[in-house]
């Protein structure tokens, strides 16, 4: 597969983008021209004729001769305005005025546009011609030679800065453009780490708080998280491998002794019956790894529905409190109490507590008092089962949460090591956490679940039952 390259394409897009705001300019600037053109032209006219009425109306009431004089004088005066005026008679001499054309270039009547050469310089007039009833005609000239000029250096102004916008448009569209591929350039070269293989690759962050690092945050988070659920299934697999392989040693060990022909009936009966037993271990390893797996992500969801959960607790300490009595232990029992229905996930609720009894009884060591409560306080509820035994040292409660961890003085007891990484998947399930803290003597361990209770929440908020 031939490779992409390392650009934007905006393709269409820009150019009809662009063409559009061409577009718009062209017609605004032809827009602005024409209507100012309009304006202008139909002042100056305005101008013109009210300029030729002037004059005729002088003309009646003075005569031609005055007239000529006063139009000979303004000349002299403003010889260079941009309204010139000249008078001629019948015969289409010029009596008086502007020294322009001559009377057989002009119209009879009206208005018209000449080119006029005056000083060996060509340039557009618009002429106005007026016959008189005493003979003759008066004639308005109007140099529009600058206005056109003017019009000319709007155009060329409005083109410049057409150019000037465009340049300043790709400018910035490259700029813009290298800026994107910087920052992209950085996320699709962790994204080619990760898929090389590194996955503690991870895509820089800068301190602006941009789109882009709020992108490389959750990319970083969703890193993290893949990171951590490989190396969970790393770590679950070498150690399943590892724990499945002695009770499957020895389970296959007991089965071929049962299947020695020299041995005695009582005794292969006895081996079959061992078998049994490490492939009920091997079962229940394999049993509780799923249901953490489907705890942590989120599959036992489907199961959640209303429950007791002050009923469920009290059922699963009455259950386990044989257990703990065997082991020489006191076990405190919750008190009775009214119903606290929650949503959960019974199954792993009965598992999670019973994960924790169980190892209170089995490590608390004799004499040791084991107690479970029930805690509310705003917004969590949780489950705490505590003893008076040696406890766990600060340093190895993260670790023991972890699947298959047993710390040296627990090896020598039977174990797989899962009860607490399972009571820490049912708390996650439930939108809590696991915590382990110290009981002054002996240890907590706290399942907290957030409060989704049904009904009205109690009053009471901070309510222990022993």
């Amino acid at each position: 597969m031939r490779p992409l390259g390392s650009r934007l394409r905006p393709g269409a897009v820009f150019f009809v983008l662009l063409a559009v705001a061409l577009s718009a300019l062209a017609v605004g600037l032809l827009t602005i021209d024409r209507v100012g053109e309009a304006i202008i032209g139909k002042r100056q006219r305005e101008v013109a004729e009210a300029a030729r009425d002037y004059f005729v109306a002088f003309a009646h009431e003075e005569g031609l001769a005055p007239l000529a004089r006063a139009l000979d004088l303004r000349e002299k005066t403003d010889p260079g305005g941009a309204f010139r005026y000249a008078l001629y008679d019948a015969d289409g001499r010029l009596l008086g005025g502007a020294r322009l054309e001559a009377a057989q270039q002009l119209p009879a009547s009206g208005a018209a546009k000449l080119d006029i050469v005056e000083d060996g310089r060509g340039s557009p007039w618009r002429v106005l011609v007026q016959p008189l009833s005493m003979g003759g005609s008066l004639v308005v000239y109007e140099d529009i030679g600058e206005r056109i000029a003017f019009r000319r250096a709007l155009l060329a102004s409005a083109a410049a800065a057409l150019l000037a916008a465009i340049g300043a448009v790709l400018l910035a569209a490259i700029w813009f453009n290298s800026l994107l591929l910087a920052r992209m350039e950085t996320l699709a070269a962790t994204a080619g780490r990760i898929a090389d293989g590194d996955l503690s690759a991870r895509t820089e962050v800068h301190p602006k708080g941009d789109v882009f690092d709020r992108l490389g945050l959750s990319m970083n988070a969703m890193l993290d998280r893949i990171e951590e659920l490989m190396t969970g299934m790393r770590t679950v697999t070498d150690s399943l491998a590892h724990d499945l392989r002695s009770p499957l040693t020895r389970m296959r060990a007991d089965l071929s002794r049962a299947l020695e022909p020299q041995i005695g009936e009582e005794d292969r009966l006895d081996a079959i019956e061992q078998a049994h037993g490490e492939a009920d271990r091997a079962l229940s390893t394999l049993s509780a790894l799923m249901d953490i797996a489907r705890a942590e992500a989120g599959l036992s969801r489907d199961m959640m529905a209303p429950l007791d959960l002050a009923a469920l607790v009290a059922e699963v300490g009455e259950l386990f409190a044989p257990v703990i009595e065997d082991a020489g232990q006191t076990f405190v029992a919750p008190e009775p109490r009214g119903p606290l229905v929650v949503q959960g996930h019974e199954l792993i609720l009965r598992q999670a507590v019973g994960n924790l009894l169980h190892n209170a009884a089995h490590h608390a060591g004799e004499g040791a008092v084991v107690r479970l409560t029930l805690e509310e306080t705003p917004g969590l509820i949780r489950i705490v089962v505590s003893d008076s035994g040696p406890g766990i040292a600060q340093e190895h409660r993260g670790r023991v949460r972890e699947r298959f961890v047993r710390l040296d003085t627990a090896r020598s007891k039977p174990g797989g090591g899962l009860g607490l990484a399972i009571a820490a998947a049912c708390a996650k399930l439930h939108g809590g956490t696991l915590e382990l803290e110290d009981a002054h003597p002996g240890l907590r361990a706290v399942i907290g679940l957030a409060d989704n209770r049904l009904g009205r929440p109690s009053q009471d908020s901070a309510m222990s039952v022993t």
